[in-house]
């Protein structure tokens, strides 16, 4: 017997939220479809539970609006502390996984730490959160430039209208693969947070048939064969 079947429930659906101009290898559009790491946990997760789930595609600020006005129900992979400043900071899973943020720049000029940056141009994508590293943030120390999406920040940094960039290390070395012109290299650590499942504050029965599905999934070893998938590791 499947050791699954006792997760079944009464099927719902559910929205999902993705962010727009892709963010690989999380989610990404190919052949008029959404792939990536979290489509793919979330097929399996409609497998196991009988449940839907439906990705929509926003800009990151007005995806966080959203979810703070109840209209969107999962926000995949993050960490609670980028969303303490939120009106509605959700419930979460359990974590599941590690989110790697790396600034990269096209050559690696010795840095050791953030002071290392300061009169440097930076790069982030609007409305992503970086904890303490944000106190160097200022016109006397590393220039802050905001952008819509991981891309653009790479063909910011490629045509050197910035000096580094943050960004997640899968999505980073997911980019590097598939384009080889984008030529840049990891100089920095940013944070090494665990990631879970942010869900609409009601949604107490799906955090716990989550909670119960991602267990499954991380010790039989599918979380991993998800991410090794896209080239990388949860």
């Amino acid at each position: 017997m499947c050791c699954f079947c006792s997760l079944k429930v009464t099927a719902e659906t559910f929205t999902v939220l993705s962010y727009h101009s892709a963010n690989p290898p999380y989610t990404f559009i190919q052949n008029k479809k959404m792939k990536g790491i979290f489509p793919d946990i979330f097929n399996r997760i409609s497998e196991l539970t009988g449940h839907q789930f439906n990705f929509v595609s926003f800009s990151v600020a007005r995806g966080l609006n959203l979810f703070d006005q109840g209209k969107i129900d999962i926000e995949p992979g993050v960490n609670p502390l980028w969303r303490r400043h939120t009106k509605l900071p959700g419930i979460y899973t359990d974590f599941y996984a590690l989110s790697r943020e790396v600034v990269i720049s096209k050559k690696y000029n010795q840095e050791k730490s953030p002071l290392d940056l300061y009169g440097k141009v930076l790069g982030i994508v609007r409305g992503y959160r970086y904890g303490d590293f944000e106190t160097h943030f200022a016109d006397n120390k590393i220039v802050k430039i905001d952008v819509r999406s991981e891309l653009e920040l790479l063909t910011q940094l490629n045509h050197g209208r910035i000096d580094h960039a943050i960004m997640g290390e899968a999505t980073a070395d997911y980019y590097q693969k598939v384009n080889h012109a984008m030529q840049f290299t990891p100089v920095l650590m940013v944070s090494e947070l665990p990631v879970a499942m942010r869900l609409q504050p009601h949604l107490t029965s799906l955090q716990a048939q989550l909670n119960d599905v991602l267990q499954k999934m991380t010790e039989n070893g599918e979380i991993a064969k998800i991410y090794a998938k896209y080239g990388t590791r949860p």
